[in-house]
């Protein structure tokens, strides 16, 4: 029988990101906004599955995040194979080219 990975309790996190020569304060910036970064990838899997594919900008635009929020979750849902990179691409809302990005169905663990 197969599992999603959401009943197997949700996505895995991705450990914060500082650099080992960042100070403290930056370490501990990273490890707190690591439950928000698996609420967002939700989100961004959540756009994606409802509104078909978009751009990082598109993305941020419907959520009403800051430009680059979705930008940086997007790399982890195509690692956890959720999310893939379209050839295509559209225009940012400043103006610049951006790939489209699709939702992959969840993959499943084998028991």
């Amino acid at each position: 029988m197969s599992k999603t990975l959401d009943e197997l309790g949700g996505l895995p996190l991705f450990p914060p990101k500082a650099r080992t020569s960042d100070p403290d304060t930056s370490h501990q910036a990273a490890a707190s906004v690591e439950d928000s970064a698996e609420t967002q990838r939700r989100s961004v899997q959540y756009i994606l599955r409802t509104y078909g594919p978009k751009t990082a900008d598109e993305i941020d635009a419907v959520l009403g995040w800051r430009v680059t929020t979705a930008g940086r979750r997007l790399p982890e849902l195509r690692a956890l194979g959720l999310a893939d990179m379209l050839p295509e691409t559209g225009a940012t809302r400043s103006g610049r080219q951006a790939h489209f990005w699709q939702a992959v169905d969840s993959p499943t663990i084998e028991d």
